[in-house]
């Protein structure tokens, strides 16, 4: 993206009836404070209630009309109001404020923005911006609103996470701006179109045309607002969930019957997520659509949820690796229905909020479908990735502000994915399985169709658990990059254990939850807030398990193998956390390849894939 500019230049265009004029409100101070464009987010001061969009659209053209009418709440006094847009042609442009409407001079900025000068000071109150428009409908790009032939025919397509809403309709095009959205386009011919909320009424129009009427959503981010146009098959793939809510895959035509598999796994884990969370289903229809192309495997619009093709339409005799990895991609997506639809996140900082979330959730309900034994393996090898990841050189914390197209780049880098679910893992080892469902289902009752926070995920947690240092330990895991290092000493004469943390490099000591297991007793959790921490052991057991579970977000170092359990004692999560911690141990200069032979030799000959292949570690190229 350009730099940002502190003015703007004049131009007019009077061909195409929109004109920018040059903002030279001068005041004996500089500029007027109202007529600076924003510098990334918008003012505070207004405040979206509800958009309409009213769109024409040919999946056959590389452009479409549009116009936005947006309810606003003015919180102040306003001689400016801006909203995001990117390459979109403004045609006319109004303001309304009770009886009266004026029409409005728009102004851009090159970060993305449109203003509407209403020519006086309104407000503060209730008012409604009209903007009439055009926009590209891009046959290249894999986001915003663009377009792709298949098999002939032409459909159009949207991507607009994170922030690419803007090139579809002007918008308030942050995740903390959530409303009402309605819906309506105009489609030709045999074309289809489909919004997040059902369809409610079709109009016919001359020439064939129809104008297809959605109706109103629930509360939701302009990100997750989407809308598909052309020739679709519909596989109807019955009823799903509580509130048997109607399940559709939109293919394209001729390949409808590649929807069944998709519809199935729907009904197999959409029942689970609602059992996890005590909330059904929370919107009106589960349509699941493939995309030829898109910026991403898969993105989660209420309602309409969009998947390459490829991972989602199977055939019917499709491998079960391919059936259940479809379980899985479907279980992520479908979680985010509550974590990131239903509750969303305040910021683009804190979106592990949704993506974390939706990481370990989708785990949780395939481990249902595991052995028992299994259950957290898969969770484990992917934290023992973005430990990995965390202990490079391209580590960074969770939480990343964000200030610019370019740094939005990596919003869904693997650390909000990933070390999100790793964070989530840990507080279930640390505060209880049943816990933490408590917590998190009072967060999503208490935030429900509105923003949340990490703090206000910490308060509800800490109230569910009666856990005081949720925060600290949150504020930990998400401000810092790198993986704590600690080491279990026990002296059996002192009949007293310390756990030595060892900080990061360049970084301090964190609130780490350590829960361990002593040979003979329950596991037991601790706080790790300093340098040394000592913990409560009796007896003198001949093994303590320092990351009992292996669920904690850390790195065990050992120098001899006495302490260690013994492998019949472990679970697999257990024994996978071993295998790596006794290569990082290695790797630290802590212990020899000869110390381990034999161990590691046994945990690589385990009957779980995971933890032999953690045992055998990278194989060289």
């Amino acid at each position: 993206m350009d730099a940002v500019r502190s003015t703007f230049m004049q131009r007019t265009r009077s061909s195409s009836g929109w004109t920018f004029t040059a903002v030279m409100a001068l005041t004996g101070s500089g500029w007027a404070a109202s007529v600076n464009p924003p510098q990334w987010t918008l003012p505070d001061d207004v405040a979206p209630i509800s958009e309409t969009i009213e769109l024409k659209l040919d999946p056959r053209l590389p452009t479409f009309t549009g116009v936005a009418t947006i309810e606003i709440e003015l919180k102040a006094k306003r001689d400016v109001v801006w909203v995001n847009g990117h390459d979109i042609e403004v045609q006319s442009a109004s303001i309304r404020v009770g009886d009266e409407t004026r029409k409005a001079t728009v102004r851009t900025a090159e970060n993305e923005f449109i203003g509407l000068d209403i020519g006086a000071p309104v407000g503060p109150g209730h008012a409604t911006l009209q903007i009439a428009y055009t926009t590209q409908l891009s046959d290249t790009a894999k986001s915003g609103p663009y377009r792709r032939r298949t098999d002939g025919d032409w459909y159009a397509f949207t991507v607009f996470t994170p922030i690419d809403a803007r090139r579809a309709f002007p918008c308030f095009d942050e995740p903390r701006f959530k409303i009402i959205w309605n819906t309506s386009i105009q489609v030709k011919g045999d074309d289809k179109a489909f919004a997040n909320a059902p369809e409610a009424s079709v109009d016919d129009q001359p020439d064939g045309a129809k104008l297809v009427h959605f109706a109103p959503t629930q509360k939701i981010a302009s990100e997750v607002v989407a809308f598909a146009v052309g020739p679709f098959d519909v596989y109807d793939g019955g009823h799903a969930g509580a509130r048997e809510t109607a399940v559709r895959v939109l293919t394209p035509r001729g390949h409808g019957a590649e929807g069944k598999t998709a519809a199935e796994a729907t009904r197999r884990v959409l029942p689970k997520l609602e059992a996890y969370t005590g909330i059904p289903y929370p919107w009106a229809k589960l349509d699941h659509v493939g995309l030829p192309e898109g910026a991403f495997g898969a993105v989660e619009n209420p309602g309409l949820i969009t998947y390459i093709a490829r991972a989602l339409l199977l055939p019917a005799d499709a491998p079960e690796a391919k059936v259940r990895a479809l379980d899985g991609l479907e279980a992520h997506e479908i979680a985010h229905q509550w974590f990131g639809n239903l509750v969303t996140q305040a910021t683009w900082e804190d979106v592990w909020l949704s993506e974390g979330f939706a990481t370990w959730f989708s785990s949780e309900v395939m481990d249902e479908f595991e052995p028992a034994a299994n259950e957290h393996v898969k969770l484990e090898a992917r934290r023992a990735r973005i430990m990995a990841a965390d202990d490079s050189a391209k580590s960074h914390p969770v939480h990343n502000p964000k200030h610019t197209r370019a740094e939005m780049d990596s919003v869904y880098d693997q650390f909000p994915y990933q070390k999100g679910a790793a964070i989530l893992l840990t507080m279930e080892g640390w505060l209880g399985k049943d816990k933490l469902r408590d917590g998190l289902r009072a967060y999503l009752q208490k935030y429900s169709m509105s923003n949340a926070s990490s703090s206000e995920l910490a308060f509800e947690l800490s109230k569910a658990s009666g856990v005081a240092d949720v925060e600290p330990v949150l504020e930990s895991l998400l401000n810092h990059k790198g993986v704590p290092e600690i080491e279990g000493r026990f002296d059996c004469d002192q009949g007293k254990a310390t756990i030595v943390q060892a900080a990061p490099p360049g970084d301090k000591v964190q609130a780490i939850p350590v829960c361990y297991r002593a040979e003979g007793g329950a596991a037991a959790c601790i706080v790790s807030k300093s340098a040394k921490t000592e913990v409560a052991v009796n007896g003198c057991p001949t093994w303590i398990e320092w990351n009992s579970g292996g669920m904690g977000y850390f790195r065990t170092r050992y120098t001899g193998l006495s302490a260690v359990p013994p492998l019949d004692q472990l679970t697999a999560p257990e024994k996978l956390t071993l295998a790596l911690d006794l290569r990082w141990s290695i790797e630290r200069g802590a212990l020899t390849r000869e110390d381990v032979a034999e161990v590691m030799k046994a945990l690589e000959q385990d009957p779980n894939p995971d933890v032999a292949a953690a045992a055998a570690g990278p194989k060289s190229k």
